[in-house]
């Protein structure tokens, strides 16, 4: 891939995103999708990998912010080959999705959080689980990529951030960026007095449960707030979705905030280096993301394929905020399968050749294969 078209394809995602983030209000059932799809103003530089099965009709989705650049990448490819094709997508954060799709007002979720009991429940219902039929809903991993600490610190372009530093910042403890702990991460780096400002996730996130259990697994006695996709935060500032917190920092002098790697490249921020459980300060990588997935477990036992990544690994070469993000539908009864069929087989394979570029990382050779099969199999 040439720089020009690297530099193009992250421009137009930059455009994608906004023309994305009205598309699901337009979204009413699962028969219509939005009007909100992805402009020609995304065009990239090159030619788009090749659908090897086009499929008709409408389809919308929502949820994770966390896969909403690659989404919006593959939307815009797909429709460019298969002209019978209408997609949409929009970022509105794993819970907000999870919700949207057991209500029916969209055909697929985005998550990076598995489904809860309840969020099961209201799935599987949707899908006509109750009525005989057995339909219920299932999560399929769809790509992987990291979440980043992605900061704005004039003249500090190679921080070095450890668990329980982390974990001190976004508790409210460490305020300052020349505070004792962060200069002994970053041995000979001239650190400023700035004050540090901590931007968390306002919405109900599946990146906030990816960065709250790297700190409990990581941070030890440091980190008190538990793990989930909404926690209790002590003080700092919010924003809501990637963007949003992403935008905060871009604007704060001392910011800081967890998100996806493919924003801080979109908005041109710096990220941290993240030290793992064996020592080693990493950067995120597709190669280092894809050594933070070797150990991942794969969890079968709800009819689906769920990923129990290992955020404590000892491998050196793991990237410790390495994530799966899935994509969430009915097993069977979706009123357009074959376009699901067609968009996510084109995702997971076609598709991954965007990976590098807008900051993702093919998924694990044995996953992506289950996943492949999981997609044939919707109907």
């Amino acid at each position: 891939m040439k720089v020009t078209s690297r530099r193009a394809r992250l421009v137009g995602v930059l455009g994608l995103v906004a023309s994305g983030a009205l598309a699901l209000s337009a979204c009413g059932s699962d028969n219509t999708a939005g009007t909100g799809t992805p402009s020609s103003a995304g065009s990239s530089v090159g030619t788009s990998p090749v659908a090897s099965t086009c499929a008709t009709g409408s389809a919308s989705g929502g949820g994770s912010t966390f896969q909403q650049n690659i989404e919006l990448q593959w939307i815009k490819d797909y429709q460019q080959q298969c002209s019978g094709a209408t997609l949409a997508y929009a970022g509105t954060g794993s819970g907000a999705g999870k919700s949207s799709f057991g209500n029916g007002t969209v055909d697929w979720a985005g998550s990076d959080s598995d489904l809860k009991a309840s969020e099961q429940a209201a799935a599987d219902k949707r899908c006509g689980n109750g009525n005989g039929t057995g339909n219920r809903a299932i999560q399929t991993p769809i790509t992987a990529g990291a979440a980043v600490l992605t900061y704005n610190l004039g003249g500090v372009d190679n921080l070095q951030l450890s668990a329980p530093t982390i974990a001190g910042i976004f508790e409210g403890k460490i305020t300052s960026w020349d505070a004792p702990q962060i200069k002994a991460d970053n041995p000979g780096v001239a650190l400023p007095p700035t004050k540090i400002v901590p931007v968390h996730r306002s919405d109900k996130s599946g990146t906030t449960n990816i960065f709250s259990s790297f700190l409990r697994a990581d941070a030890g006695a440091a980190w008190t707030l538990g793990s989930g996709e909404t926690l209790d935060w002590p003080g700092g500032q919010s924003g809501n979705g990637s963007n949003g917190t992403t935008t905060a920092v871009k604007q704060i002098k001392g910011g800081i905030t967890y998100t996806e790697l493919s924003f801080a490249k979109l908005n041109n921020l710096p990220f941290a280096k993240i030290k793992n459980a064996a020592g080693d300060y990493v950067a995120a990588t597709g190669d280092s993301v894809s050594a933070g997935l070797a150990d991942a477990k794969v969890d079968t036992t709800h009819g689906d394929i769920r990923v129990v990544v290992d955020y404590a690994s000892t491998n050196p070469a793991a990237y410790p905020l390495s994530a799966v993000t899935y994509v969430i539908t009915c097993n069977a009864g979706n009123k357009n399968a074959a376009l699901l069929k067609g968009f996510f087989s084109y995702a997971l394979n076609a598709g991954t050749a965007v990976d590098d570029e807008l900051g993702y990382a093919p998924l694990p050779h044995s996953i992506a294969t289950a996943a492949k099969a999981q997609v044939a199999s919707i109907r």
